[in-house]
């Protein structure tokens, strides 16, 4: 996943970005409201974290002003603790979950992580395509319940494809959320990781899933999802029959 995180601390004790980063999130940050926009337009977040309290009304105008631009991703407001005229503000401006008071950062990840999945339209906890599993909560990926053996980026690479199934993605695209902008190596190097993410998975007997297109990038498709889908046939025409000619005889 790639978030962006606006606002500053809630205390000394946040360390919201540290832990994100720990699940092998991608985080970008910024404290002010148009970095934010500009950075919601120039790369594509699957959620954006704002930190909230009762004195900073600047996350309220950017939850608007994201929502005016045409924003699609989930936006969840945290804090420790809110009066209700500000719950009732945040949530009047458009937020899609609200988080006070999370007993541990876990939750507050686990309930980002829903909202992304849901967003993409997976309802289960995890990301099923084809007979691959993938446990965002894990961050494992199975096939036929045998976990196989990929390195963090790989499965990063997968969790990101997958997340936009049906969708192509370029190499720089995938780049970005592997490394968010920091020492990116050569966008070559995306072809070295899909040749070995291939590799492990069918060997592992795992469905076909990921396709090349070619000077584009790379999608998944669920193959076995396009074959369930029933194909359309065209209705049948009526055609009568023409009339036979009448013989001069007849």
């Amino acid at each position: 996943m790639k978030l962006l995180i606006f606002g500053n601390p809630l205390d000394n004790r946040d360390v919201l970005t540290t832990f994100f980063k720990s699940k092998l999130v991608v985080v970008d940050e910024t404290t002010d409201i148009e970095e934010a926009l500009d950075l919601t337009r120039f790369y594509e977040y699957d959620a954006v974290v704002l930190r909230v309290t009762d004195t900073r009304p600047a996350e309220i105008e950017l939850i608007r002003r994201l929502r005016l631009a045409g924003l699609r991703c989930p936006i969840m407001a945290v804090a420790h603790l809110l009066s209700e005229a500000t719950r009732l503000r945040i949530l009047e401006a458009g937020v899609d979950d609200l988080i006070v008071s999370a007993i541990s950062h876990e939750e507050i990840f686990l309930r980002v992580q829903n909202q992304v999945r849901r967003s993409r339209g997976f309802q289960s906890s995890s990301l099923a395509v084809g007979n691959v599993e993938i446990n965002m909560n894990a961050k494992k990926i199975f096939v036929s319940q045998t976990e196989i053996g990929l390195t963090k980026k790989e499965y990063q690479i997968v969790e990101i494809l997958a997340l936009r199934k049906g969708c192509v993605l370029s190499k720089e695209a995938i780049l970005d959320h592997l490394y968010g902008g920091l020492d990116e190596p050569n966008p070559k190097i995306i072809d070295v990781f899909i040749c070995k993410i291939r590799k492990k998975l069918l060997a592992a007997g795992a469905d076909d899933l990921i396709q090349t297109n070619w000077g584009r990038g790379y999608m998944i498709v669920d193959r076995r999802e396009s074959e369930l889908r029933p194909t359309r046939t065209a209705p049948a025409q009526n055609i009568m029959p023409a009339p036979r000619e009448r013989s001069a005889a007849g």
